[in-house]
């Protein structure tokens, strides 16, 4: 868990981590350079598992990820943004998957995409049909097909490779992308983990991602010549796009086009993990706001 001057959301995110079914987990969480007392409201919880580490600036969330990917240890590795939260279930259900399928390195699940008052909105990532799939290396260069928030990864393969240090922006991308060229993956068809989209929904935050992402692309244009350009002007394009959107006031329209609506077994599911994580955040910080 990576965080800058995220003391407002804290409490959802650590409350849904210590609401997992299972227990056997480390949390690596890295205060990267706060003006705020983050990392305080971390090392206040008293809770041996979760190991605090200040960064004494803002170095960029590639930095911050590389170093709390160095720090952790265990055998299986996931993500939880300091402004997001997680099913109960989340940690245990990958790790049953990657337990039972060792051909894949990694996995992904749905995501709840939540609006600004945390009610579910849509849904995105899951596996499409009735269960889980599995799919082999990627032979060519593109974008991840599943969402890194919502993953787990076999911890030796992650230690194979680096979030980029000169990334404040799309360093998940350009991390996962490390291994879908290398290993294979699975995808879960069902919603481990929510999603606060409106906190990333701005064109600076937007243009700076595809900006990142192109550089990501750039970086594989010995490897992959062809792709390499390709993808460059897909994003491109792109970008050009939701500038576009943003100048008719259009974006939002955009945005909804990336989810699907949730289905009635998915609402139920969201409301019976917000109820749980709404619970243990009361009973830690007193409040569940």
């Amino acid at each position: 868990m990576v965080c800058y001057n995220s003391v407002p959301t804290l409490p959802w995110a650590f409350g849904a981590l210590l609401a997992q079914t299972m227990n056997d987990w480390e949390c690596i969480f890295v205060d990267d350079g706060s003006t705020d007392c983050s990392f305080d409201l971390a090392v206040g919880l008293g809770d041996p598992r979760i190991r605090a580490f200040q960064l004494e600036t803002n170095r960029g969330r590639g930095a911050a990820r590389q170093f709390a990917l160095e720090q952790a240890k265990g055998d299986f590795l996931c993500f939880l943004d300091a402004d997001d939260w997680m099913y109960p279930w989340r940690l245990q259900t990958e790790m049953d998957f990657l337990e039972a399928e060792p051909r894949v390195a990694a996995v992904s699940a749905g995501m709840a995409i939540l609006d600004r008052l945390g009610d579910l909105v849509g849904t995105r990532g899951s596996a499409e049909g009735d269960k889980p799939q599995v799919f082999p290396v990627i032979p060519r260069l593109r974008m991840p097909p599943f969402t890194f928030p919502a993953s787990m990864i076999r911890m030796k393969a992650a230690k194979l490779y680096n979030f980029d240090p000169r990334f404040r922006a799309s360093e998940d991308a350009g991390f996962l992308m490390q291994i879908i060229l290398n290993h294979g993956y699975g995808i879960l068809n069902r919603n481990v983990y929510a999603y606060k989209e409106n906190s990333t929904v701005t064109l600076e935050r937007i243009t700076t991602d595809y900006h990142f992402v192109g550089q990501i692309f750039r970086d594989y244009s010995a490897s992959f010549p062809l792709q390499s350009r390709i993808n460059n002007l897909k994003v491109f394009a792109k970008s050009i796009a939701y500038r576009g959107a943003f100048a008719v006031n259009r974006s939002d329209w955009l945005v909804r086009r990336r989810s699907q609506s949730p289905t009635p077994k998915e609402v139920e599911e969201f409301q019976l993990a917000r109820k749980t994580v709404a619970l243990r955040v009361e009973n830690i910080f007193g409040t569940s706001e």
